[in-house]
């Protein structure tokens, strides 16, 4: 699906904006899908990203910044659950956020910058539930951001859904995407 829309738009491309290193953020946006394959194995994308943002209202607001890495894998494993698929896809973005938010928090030390928070953001609200009530996200070593946000405004669901993703469309076009917090 990526390929045919990449043949009809040879012109779009990566465009790098500056950002503010004080104020800015390491987003890892995760998605896994179910069985999704011939196979029945899963596929699990994330797209991680250095942004700014800025609050739009309650439950939206709108990043703008740059994609720094991003993937698409096939899952080696069949998972029995959507949830199990959403695990391995957030496991996935977070092993490769955690590993740049540390040369980014060696960078900024240097600079005598505060640190850049990394933030997974997933659309799985039933994951995010998980996380948050066992309260592993909030000891004292190491804080993990998480967010949930509504399908369509998650940019990784265009790596792994047969349909494709506005958000992630949106965002290589203009470097900006509107974003909406579930719950």
């Amino acid at each position: 699906m990526l390929l045919i829309a990449r043949n009809k738009n040879l012109n779009r491309r990566l465009r790098y904006i500056p950002i503010t290193l004080i104020d800015a953020k390491l987003m890892v946006f995760v998605d896994g899908s179910f069985a999704n394959n011939k196979d029945l194995s899963s596929q699990l994308g994330f797209i991680l990203m250095l942004i700014n943002e800025s609050i739009d209202s309650n439950n939206t607001f709108i990043i703008c910044g740059n994609i720094i890495h991003y993937s698409l894998t096939k899952c080696k494993r069949i998972t029995w659950s959507v949830l199990a698929s959403e695990i391995y896809g957030m496991v996935n973005g977070f092993d490769i956020g955690i590993a740049i938010a540390t040369t980014l928090q060696i960078i900024t030390e240097r600079l005598g910058l505060p640190a850049v928070p990394l933030v997974i953001c997933t659309d799985s609200y039933s994951l995010y539930e998980c996380l948050v009530k066992l309260g592993t996200t909030k000891e004292k070593r190491l804080i993990i951001n998480i967010m949930a946000l509504r399908h369509k405004d998650n940019p990784a669901d265009a790596f792994t859904k047969a349909s494709l993703n506005r958000a992630l469309e949106r965002f290589i076009n203009s470097n900006k995407v509107t974003v909406r917090v579930e719950g």
